[in-house]
């Protein structure tokens, strides 16, 4: 026996230290002997020394260039290696050297495979099969490919010609019932994937796509069933978890689901699809952050699907960054130009960034797409109101109205611009809540606590230099601390303003959970065992108010932020007031009412008084003509409002209209609409917004607020009365239509709400030709300032705290919310 043949044994037996030992002997001696050389590698890999291994086959090789076998087991090695574009070199020259075989050829197809070259990898396979049919892994691998690129009859015919030369060949029976299924053939694919599990029950990949198939049937028991039996089978593979993912979400088991698609993108992190998945179920949890990377991975590994794009978009939406989301979507309508959504989206991002003929334009297009989805008519709907498209409103509003299910589709926060119908709003927001709602369990073990000090948690985005923060800061610095803990839960942005200094400083806790989930930001609620939680979002833009379906704390308390109702048990009490509700209307909110005594409207006596003001002439106003003037956000102004607007600026001559500046395209529309009225354009003025001081300082230039309809000056109205300006309110019928004449009412001037538009202008007209009773009204604002209950914020406070400890008595003691009044406190 010689050298080489002993060398030989030994390596069949497993003995490769003492292979590699002889081997290296015999090359001490013949340093370039293939032979040797080639069994030195085998001794080396067989001892897990891959790398050696192949570089003593790669030298043997070129002292052997014409040996196509140590070529073939070259390339082989170099498979195993992971070096696909090495193993299809060394193929490749074994082809030259003794020409093409059918085991040379399929091996050359399945490296080409390995490093991506699919196109040369369909080739080698075909050429493969020319010469040999009967190789049933070259019809499986070639149908794999054909699959891919998406020519799923071809691939389906690669799978039958491999069964046919291998009946119940399992892997060939998987891939046929996938493409099937790919193929739109459910039935064919479920029966194909039944009998490859007969023949082997525990093999993952059937057990996967067989779960996938059962979920295009809606049967989601039994595919979780499948799924969970490919994960079983083979905890490694990626789309079995993914797959149980995907049942998990149509189950509306969330934590579940993402435990296991983050599992599928931790074994597969190219697999596109799951990515994407992951990445839409963390936005419905509020996670934005975690999402937008994950859509970015399925982008990068599959750029052509439009709809992470648009998940992205909504990612990127959600966290404020509307100008990249814009971008999202318009790469989703560069892939499909008619993907309503992405038009929809556009619209969204368009309007965040003051773009609001954009705005109207992309809405409108995802309108035309789908006329009859009261989703985007209520997009279409909010656009116009933006944009004093006041006709077309009326007409998208009729169409709403007159759509199955259209108002439950509505936003509720639009619908306060362009419908003071209470039940109207009811509807719309018990759809939308309902919707909020879906898929999203309260927390178990909701409980009563029985604290020494009641604990508060107030729920905002807004605790920044914002309305809502300017006018409830002194309020978080009043509250009993012998009685109250307050929490400040921030999901907003941190502008570093001295309101949000103010507002945490006076908070036992202030917790920023921007980049928390819902239901993360619930949980930590549960565990600090608050008592009260008290939204001061509602409906309106960037609010979370998913958190509240979670079930926090045993009493969810809306108030402040959102002048309507959430139709849904999202909360418990509203806190009004008997102006804003009146006891007629109370039927068209949810809620159990919490009648405050004076004004539901908290205000800050911390607002600056300062004295100074810019001259008139300083800022485009007339010196010695009257000044009409309205802070409001423009897409307060409605038609009949402007209407009263313009006969007034023609009443009174030399009059001036001073408005917010709303942008370029806002104030060139308006003026307009003044001149189509036969108002000189120049009669409206228009202010740029500046320093919350400097703002309220020039509102004592104007000689009277105009408020408007259907939604009313909130706190807009408020720092008109604190600077001494006199506010004419128009009151309607829902709550948004009567805050004005609540703030009235308790200013001591109840005679400036008005009941009808006739008697809103008569009265303002009385009121600009009688600068003796104009005058008088100031003299009261700026004598009883602190006096009027508007800004009595102490009393305010003890009110409100009379509220809470009512509503925790009557947890405690086992009963429903109910209704109630508070008294005025006496001093």
């Amino acid at each position: 026996m010689t050298d080489i043949e002993r060398v030989r044994n030994l390596l069949e037996q497993g003995r490769y230290a003492e292979s590699a030992a002889r081997c290296e002997r015999l090359l001490r001696v013949r340093p370039q002997h293939a032979p040797a050389m080639e069994l030195l590698g085998m001794a080396r890999i067989g001892m897990g020394r891959l790398g050696e291994g192949v570089e003593c086959l790669q030298y043997a090789a070129a002292l052997e260039p014409n040996d196509a076998r140590l070529l073939m087991r070259l390339g082989e090695v170099l498979m195993r290696c992971g070096e696909g574009a090495r193993a299809a070199a060394a193929f490749a020259r074994a082809i030259e050297r003794c020409g093409p075989t059918p085991q040379l050829l399929y091996n050359l197809g399945a490296a080409q495979q390995r490093c991506g070259d699919s196109a040369a990898a369909i080739d080698s396979y075909r050429q493969c099969l020319a010469l040999d049919p009967r190789v049933v892994e070259a019809h499986n691998n070639l149908g794999t490919l054909l699959d891919e690129s998406g020519c799923y009859g071809e691939a389906m015919e690669c799978f039958a010609a491999a069964l046919e030369y291998r009946p119940g060949y399992v892997r060939a029976l998987t891939n046929l019932g996938k493409v099937q299924r790919q193929a739109g053939q459910a039935a064919a694919a479920l029966a194909t994937l039944e009998a490859a599990l007969a023949a082997a029950p525990d093999h993952a990949a059937a057990a996967a796509n067989l779960a996938a198939t059962l979920l295009d049937l809606g049967r989601i028991e039994e595919a979780l069933g499948a799924a969970r039996r490919a994960v079983a089978a083979d905890p490694g593979l990626a789309e079995a978890h993914f797959n149980l993912g995907r049942a998990l979400c149509l189950r509306g088991e969330r934590e579940a689901a993402l435990t296991s698609l983050r599992q599928a993108t931790i074994l597969k992190p190219q697999h596109a699809d799951a990515q994407a998945l992951l990445g839409q179920e963390l936005l419905q949890e509020g996670k934005c952050p975690e999402a937008i990377g994950h859509l970015e991975r399925a982008l990068a590994a599959k750029p052509g699907l439009a709809d992470a794009h648009v998940l992205l978009g909504c990612a990127l939406f959600r966290v404020e960054r509307s100008q990249e989301a814009l971008g999202c979507f318009s790469r989703a309508l560069e892939i499909d130009p008619c993907h309503t959504r992405a038009h929809l989206l556009s619209s969204w991002a368009h309007e965040m960034l003051n773009q609001y003929p954009q705005a109207l334009a992309s809405c409108e297009r995802a309108a035309q797409l789908a006329p009859g989805d009261p989703e985007i008519l209520s997009t279409v709907l909010n656009c116009c109101i933006r944009t004093f498209a006041w006709q077309r409103a009326a007409e998208v509003m009729q169409r709403i109205r007159e759509l199955p299910g259209g108002l439950a589709a509505t936003n509720p926060f639009v619908l306060l611009g362009a419908s003071d119908d209470p039940a109207e709003q009811l509807e719309a927001s018990r759809g939308w809540g309902g919707r909020m709602m879906l898929g999203r369990e309260p927390l178990p073990g909701l409980r009563s606590y029985d604290h020494p000090r009641i604990r508060i948690a107030y729920l905002s985005r807004d605790f920044y230099n914002h309305a809502t923060s300017l006018l409830a800061a002194e309020l978080f610095e009043l509250h009993d601390r012998a009685t109250f803990e307050i929490v400040g839960v921030s999901y907003g942005p941190d502008d570093g303003s001295a309101v949000r200094a103010r507002i945490a400083a006076a908070c036992d806790e202030f917790l920023d959970v921007r980049l928390s989930s819902d239901r993360e930001i619930a949980r930590a609620l549960r565990e600090r065992e608050i008592d009260i939680a008290v939204d001061l979002k509602g409906y309106t833009s960037w609010a979370r108010t998913e958190i509240l379906a979670y079930r926090p704390a045993p009493i969810q308390v809306s108030f402040l932020g959102y002048p309507g109702t959430m139709g849904v048990g999202l909360v418990d009490y509203l806190i009004a007031d008997r102006c804003v509700i009146p006891e007629e209307e109370r039927r068209y909110y949810s809620e159990s009412i919490v009648y405050l005594p004076d004004c539901y409207q908290v205000n800050d006596r911390q607002r600056p008084l300062q004295t100074g003001a810019p001259r008139r002439s300083e800022l485009g106003l007339p010196d010695e003509r009257f000044v009409f003037a309205c802070f409001n956000n423009a897409w307060k102004i409605s038609a009949p409002v402007f209407a009263v607007w313009m006969r007034l600026l023609q009443a009174v001559p030399g009059s001036v209209l001073w408005l917010l500046d709303a942008g370029p395209w806002a104030c060139e529309r308006l003026r307009s609409e003044a001149h189509a009225r036969g108002v000189a354009p120049e009669r409206l003025v228009f202010c740029p917004r500046v320093s919350f001081a400097l703002h309220l300082a020039r509102q004592r230039l104007a000689d009277l607020f105009l408020d408007t309809t259907p939604v009313n000056a909130h706190t807009t109205a408020s720092d008109a009365l604190w600077m001494g300006l006199p506010v004419v309110s128009c009151a309607g019928r829902s709550f948004a239509a009567r805050v004005a004449a609540s703030l009235l009412h308790a200013a001591g001037l109840g005679e400036l709400a008005t009941g009808s538009l006739e008697e809103y202008e008569q009265l303002a007209l009385s009121l600009a030709r009688d600068r003796t009773r104009l005058a008088a009204l100031r003299a009261h604002l700026e004598r009883k300032r602190l006096a009027v209950p508007l800004f009595d914020t102490p009393a305010y406070c003890r009110h409100l705290e009379a509220a809470y400890r009512r509503m925790c008595a009557q947890q405690r003691a086992g009963l429903a919310a109910q209704t109630f009044s508070i008294e005025r406190a006496t001093r």
